[in-house]
């Protein structure tokens, strides 16, 4: 997993590598000069705020014009005379030349010595208490990291901070009940991850056969292969990356405090862009990190509809909530026609089997025989899917 700073380094050369695409793209030919002399105007030059900001992380920071000398100064009853694309690509080319130096000088103290305690990477004690397997970093994000075989339940009360990372987490079960700004799961596999309400952003990266269930205002995912998504998100889900076979699915679960937690963050249930998913860029096979590159003709691939066939409600056990109580007594998320469809034939099915199983014309021997056999048979099934951990996993909690 990369750290905070490598993250940093890696977006800073994408940029640089890309600067003069991006500056090309937003400038504007010169009338009477040709194409080749190309100009930036300001309206123009704002728009590179998107990728690029100044001032502290975590602040608001600064308009990008008014970083620039050639715009800083301007008259906002006057329109600002524009400025040659060039200048504007040495500028920003420079300031990215910067700023990849002092990271570089930011890595050296930890490559050669003990790291320096303002390393966001770094955990601090204390702050995120509770299991040996999480940690917490120092701008109060918890690392949730390596549980494997296993299952692991954060809470409200158990979160000091305001966003979570799970990271390489293989064939568990890994719940987060708890209202968040952002989430991050990285590298995960054979998992399924249960999000809370997260008011931000999550961003799911790098993961193989991952169900991740999530109340969220948005959803990025990047370089996934083989997830389910169950999504309960207000903004249309972002698809980056080299993708393959992905599928999402509407919000299928809920716990006692859900809708509270949803409130607090600022999610709306009736909004829900599940459905909506948007692939962003193209795939760049010279690309070793398989980030989209945007010069290549393969097309980022998207996630196909779950089929309502094969949906169903994931239960959340409710002994975690045993400090906790809520109003939230179903899904907050209304589900489209074919799910609902899908949902109430399952519902009817087993209520039907189960009225045959107790009409069935047996003796008492011959009932005690039937129940003990479909015990065995689910015991079986507990061990062949690995979900016997879950229930020694939770009852050690």
């Amino acid at each position: 997993m990369p750290s905070q700073v490598d993250e940093e380094a890696h977006q800073l050369s994408y940029l640089q590598k890309h600067l003069a695409n991006i500056v090309s793209l937003l400038a504007e030919p010169v009338e009477g000069e040709g194409e080749e002399s190309l100009v930036f105007t300001m309206e123009g030059f704002e728009h590179l705020g998107l990728l690029i900001q100044f001032g502290d992380k975590g602040s608001e920071g600064i308009p990008i014009s008014q970083a620039a000398p050639f715009f800083a100064n301007s008259d906002p009853d006057m329109p600002a005379v524009p400025v040659p694309a060039t200048q504007v690509h040495d500028w920003i080319l420079q300031n990215i030349i910067s700023s990849l130096e002092i990271i570089s000088e930011r890595v050296s103290p930890k490559e050669n010595g003990p790291a320096n305690s303002t390393d966001p990477d770094v955990a601090m004690t204390e702050a995120c208490p509770a299991s040996i397997k999480s940690s917490p970093g120092a701008r109060g994000a918890c690392f949730i990291e390596g549980i494997s075989k296993s299952s692991f339940v954060k809470q409200a009360s158990d979160l000091k901070g305001s966003s979570v990372k799970v990271l390489n987490c293989h064939d568990s079960v890994i719940y987060i009940l708890s209202p968040l700004k952002y989430a991050t799961i990285y590298g995960c596999s054979e998992a399924t991850i249960v999000l809370g309400a997260v008011g931000k952003a999550v961003r799911i990266e790098h993961c193989e056969r991952v169900h991740v269930i999530a109340a969220a205002k948005r959803v990025c995912i990047a370089s996934c292969r083989e997830c389910v998504f169950f999504l309960g998100v207000n903004q249309r889900p972002l698809i980056v990356g080299d993708n393959h076979k992905l599928q999402v699915a509407p919000y299928n679960t809920f716990y006692s405090q859900l809708e509270e937690h949803m409130t607090e963050v600022g999610i709306e249930a009736t909004i829900n862009k599940w459905d909506e998913p948007l692939a962003l860029g193209m795939v760049d096979p010279h690309d070793s990190l398989s980030h989209p590159a945007g010069v290549s003709d393969a097309q980022a691939e998207s996630a196909a509809r779950l089929d309502p066939d094969q949906f169903t409600n994931f239960l959340i056990p409710n002994w975690f909530e045993s400090e906790s109580v809520g109003s939230t007594e179903g899904n907050p998320f209304p589900l489209p026609d074919a799910y609902m469809t899908s949902q109430q034939r399952n519902h009817k099915s087993l209520g039907e089997i189960k009225q045959m199983l107790r009409e069935v014309p047996l003796e008492e021997n011959r009932k005690r025989e039937l129940s003990s056999a479909l015990h065995v048979y689910f015991k079986d099934w507990l061990y062949a899917s690995g979900n016997i951990r879950q229930l020694y996993c939770l009852q050690g909690d």
